[in-house]
């Protein structure tokens, strides 16, 4: 018997459960659309202990361990991307892992508005820590990655050039040298650089490819005497969290499940363990007064719900593109996977020698719930020493005032050009069904390689529809791009997809209106979310609704469609690519984003 693509979708609730659970016998290739449950699932609690289908860390003291200051350098001159030797935690051994220096991580890059640099990134990985787990079957990938990995480096919120944004289709293997040029032009802002190297992605900013770029102006200098009276020096303090899995010798384990074999990517790396610039649940001790916490969420798949043990409140006085207009006075936070946040705790409520403790208290989606995600709800502990208190009070205008920087103007729809829909899709990947759950994830039903390429034109802004049809969240970055949130709203996904059945193809365009199947009123953005953004969170089965800006050619300084030539030391591994043009956006769950969550789109001047 033939069934109907809207005969297959209407059998979506009885059989979205099997979907879960293995792959259709068929040719090789991307499968059919995973359906999805017929109504939205609440999100849930994460499990109270840890699931027997899981991995689980060995047990590890919490808060033993001192929070390291990450060692600061200029944003200029060459980084050596290098195996080290490291310890997570004394209760671990030291193990191998990546960074962009003798260690893991990389220093704290400051850079000034205004002064442009040049950032060189060496390649020189003798030791590959998570070389078995590279997936052979996406996106030519090879068994040359696992002991010589491609890496690139992509600066995480600025608007660069194109042959310095790290395309995920050039990277240098061991010897190669990327020498990127910043122009350094954005306001001041929290930025982040990490690996991008095309299907590797989550194992090397897992081993530890990974850094803060600090961008400093005029008002926002980084001295103890800026105008805006922000904490500096010791008392601003850059902050990556990261949740990762560990083995009883001190290894990282990149997968979640126990059912899933070694060497496939499992769609999510949620680890157990919270790890803190690079160490398992650091304590650090503070005076009692005001600190600014330059905070990075930098873990490959979760969403955390960012609060403190005691409810204390605190205010967030910027996010990914820089300032708000005015703090924001809150007792919790939402933070995606590349989010940073900028923060200002007042320590000086508590009593000489107490602790507090910074929480996570985010559910698990329903797609997290069934794959029994663990719960993380400890971060880092914070002690306060015995000297006395000297409060400070936090500004509470932060731009359009004397000596500020201007206001934020407001996120009009007035000169919007164009409206996009896009779709966040989940298939069965035939190509890996020796995995036990074998999915990938699609944008508008299309391969990252496809020739059916969006086309933006520089200098106008765009409202874009992120419709997610899955029941996990994602996050989304844009680049060379930044936006405004205008809102979230709930999706009844199962009649959606009913209506306009995604093609079994996985290389048709599908992007349907989803405004006939909202549930609900629109959410407005947090208070958090009133600036500049480059990434976000679109809710599982909801659609988020982003005012895009894209920047004019005489804004750039560039033209953001050249050609980008592949450089002689470069490794390609797709085909004989002399150059290639554009720039991506994608999943910022770094398991999705290499396979397959990625688009590229050209911005035309």
């Amino acid at each position: 018997m033939q069934l109907s693509r809207r005969g297959f979708f209407g059998m979506a609730g009885s059989i979205a459960a099997l979907g879960w659970l293995g792959a259709p016998s068929a040719s090789a290739g991307p499968g059919a659309p995973v359906p999805p449950p017929p109504v939205p699932i609440p999100d849930l609690p994460p499990p109270t202990g840890p699931s027997p289908l899981n991995f689980s860390s060995p047990p590890l003291r919490r808060f033993v361990t001192d929070l390291p200051r990450l060692p600061t350098a200029a944003a200029s001159g060459t980084l050596t991307e290098q195996s080290g030797i490291h310890t997570y935690h004394p209760d671990l051994p030291a193990t191998t892992v990546l960074g962009y220096h003798d260690g893991i991580l990389g220093p704290t890059l400051e850079a000034h508005r205004g002064t442009p640099t040049t950032v060189s990134f060496a390649n020189s990985i003798d030791v590959n820590p998570l070389g078995y787990a590279v997936d052979l079957t996406m996106h030519g990938a090879t068994e040359e990655d696992r002991t010589n990995p491609r890496t690139t480096v992509h600066l995480h919120g600025a608007p660069s050039r194109p042959d310095s944004d790290g395309h995920p289709l050039i990277a240098w293997r061991r010897g190669g040298v990327q020498t990127n040029r910043y122009a350094n032009d954005q306001e001041a802002a929290t930025l982040w650089y990490h690996d991008h190297a095309m299907a590797n992605t989550r194992l090397n900013v897992q081993a530890g490819l990974a850094g803060f770029y600090l961008l400093r102006d005029e008002f926002d200098t980084g001295r103890a005497d800026n105008p805006l009276g922000l904490p500096a020096g010791e008392f601003e303090v850059p902050i990556v969290v990261q949740d990762r899995m560990f083995n009883a010798d001190g290894t990282l384990q990149p997968r979640l499940a126990r059912y899933q074999p070694s060497g496939y990517n499992q769609g999510g790396q949620f680890g157990d363990v919270a790890v803190v610039n690079g160490v398992a649940w650091p304590r650090m001790t503070v005076r009692r007064t005001l600190y600014r916490l330059r905070l990075l969420q930098g873990s490959n798949s979760r969403t955390y719900r960012f609060g403190f043990s005691n409810g204390m409140r605190f205010t967030v006085i910027g996010g990914d593109q820089g300032l708000l207009d005015e703090s924001v006075d809150t007792d919790h936070i939402v933070m995606t996977s590349g989010e940073r946040a900028d923060l200002l705790v007042d320590f000086a409520a508590l009593a000489p020698g107490e602790s507090v403790t910074l929480v996570n208290t985010a559910l698990n989606s329903s797609g997290n719930a069934v794959l029994a995600v663990p719960a993380l709800p400890e971060i880092m502990r914070f002690d306060a020493d015995q000297a006395a208190a000297t409060p400070v009070r936090a500004p509470a205008r932060l731009r359009g005032g004397p000596g500020l920087p201007p206001a934020i103007a407001p996120a009009t729809t007035d000169s919007v050009t164009r409206t996009r829909v896009m779709t966040f899709l989940a298939r069965f990947d035939l190509d890996r069904t020796a995995a036990v759950l074998p999915l990938m994830g699609s944008i508008n039903n299309l391969p990252f390689l496809t020739d059916d390429i969006d086309v933006a034109r520089a200098g106008t802004t765009e409202i874009w529809h992120i419709v997610n049809t899955f029941p996990f969240e994602h996050p989304v970055h844009l680049h060379l791009a930044r936006f405004r949130v205008l809102g979230r709203q709930k999706l009844w996904t199962a009649g959606y997809m009913a209506a306009s059945p995604p093609p079994l193809e996985h290389d048709v365009r599908w992007a349907p209106d989803p405004s006939p199947f909202l549930i609900g009123e629109q959410a407005p953005p947090a208070a958090w979310e009133a600036g500049w953004k480059d990434t976000t969170l679109v809710e599982s089965d909801a659609v988020l609704t982003i005012l895009v800006h894209w920047p004019s050619v005489d804004d750039l300084g560039f033209d953001p469609d050249a050609p980008i030539p592949v450089p002689a030391d470069a490794a390609s591994e797709h085909g004989t690519h002399q150059e290639v043009r554009g720039y991506t956006w994608h999943c910022h769950n770094l398991e999705h984003q290499d396979h397959d969550m990625m688009q590229q789109i050209r911005v035309r001047g």
